[in-house]
């Protein structure tokens, strides 16, 4: 029988493992990617679920971080994502309004940041690092002093960039390569290390399994849907109810896949990617 493989960096498992255990390595990553210094990270919860009001449309954030200043939201992404900017917007938005109790003033919120760690372009522009800010069209020099940052780092593209620590992570995220880079050499250990822990890596490539198995249950059904509504005759909107379709299936498995995590129900994670009839029950017994 052939020895399972090890799990890379940029999948979600892994990621997660390293940013939870490893906090000065968050702390790093968080200073490379964003080019300024960081406070000594104080907790870091992975899959952490964000509900802004009863009844509304949930979150769960890969990796969130905390500091004595600032919070921040940290995305491993290995393929490319449809809305990624509402996205973006809605994860700031639940972050924020969870942030403050009744009666605290809008001077209290924490400077924050959502990062997207991508292996792919989301925006086809060919650049490594995308920033998002906010500023005024009509004057630039206006500060709105708003205390959001927006980053998504395009992995493909690390060979654009000049030597130093942000191509050095790039590279490591895209082929697994080390350079001799302090802060990667550091993850690349923190990876061993939970490689080596056969039980632990089983568990992390059977979730893999098994929520890649759902996402491509989550696009045939949607297609077969489509398919049929093609051949009905409604043909107006169809590639764009496509990705929504499948952005929207994706949202509410990924959602039951997290809650049949925190549940324990690991034995269920495998059996909604099989069963089309169990998987709806669980969509309607957790209310998703």
């Amino acid at each position: 029988m052939d020895e399972p493989r090890d799990l890379l960096f940029h999948e979600w498992p892994m990621f997660n493992q390293v940013m939870t255990n490893e906090h000065d390595i968050c702390r790093r990553l968080l200073e490379v990617v964003l080019g300024e210094p960081v406070d000594r990270v104080r907790n870091v919860e992975v899959e952490r679920t964000v509900e802004p009001r009863l009844g509304a449309k949930g979150v769960r954030l890969d990796a969130f971080a905390s500091t004595a200043n600032a919070v921040y939201d940290v995305e491993i992404q290995a393929y490319t994502m449809k809305e990624l900017g509402r996205r973006m917007r809605y994860y700031q938005s639940a972050m924020d309004s969870s942030a403050l109790r009744r009666g605290q003033p809008y001077r209290n919120l924490a400077e924050s940041y959502v990062v997207f760690i991508c292996t792919e372009d989301q925006f086809d522009a060919a650049l490594p690092v995308y920033h998002f800010e906010m500023v005024c069209c009509e004057d630039e020099a206006v500060d709105l002093r708003h205390g959001f940052h927006w980053v998504v780092l395009n992995a493909s593209a690390w060979e654009t960039l000049a030597e130093g620590p942000l191509r050095s992570l790039l590279k490591y995220v895209a082929a697994g390569e080390e350079d001799g880079d302090a802060l990667v050499a550091d993850i690349a250990a923190a990876v061993r290390r939970a490689n080596g822990n056969a039980v632990w890596r089983q568990k992390g490539l059977d979730m893999l399994t098994y929520i890649e198995d759902a996402r491509i249950q989550a696009e045939l059904i949607v297609e077969e849907g489509l398919g049929n509504a093609y051949n009905s005759g409604m043909e107006e909107g169809l590639a764009k109810g496509m990705e929504q379709g499948i952005e929207q299936g994706m949202d509410r498995l990924g959602a039951l896949v997290g809650c049949l995590i925190d549940a324990g129900r690991l034995d269920d994670v495998k059996r909604v990617s099989e069963d089309a009839a169990y998987r709806e029950a669980l969509l309607v017994e957790f209310g998703l």
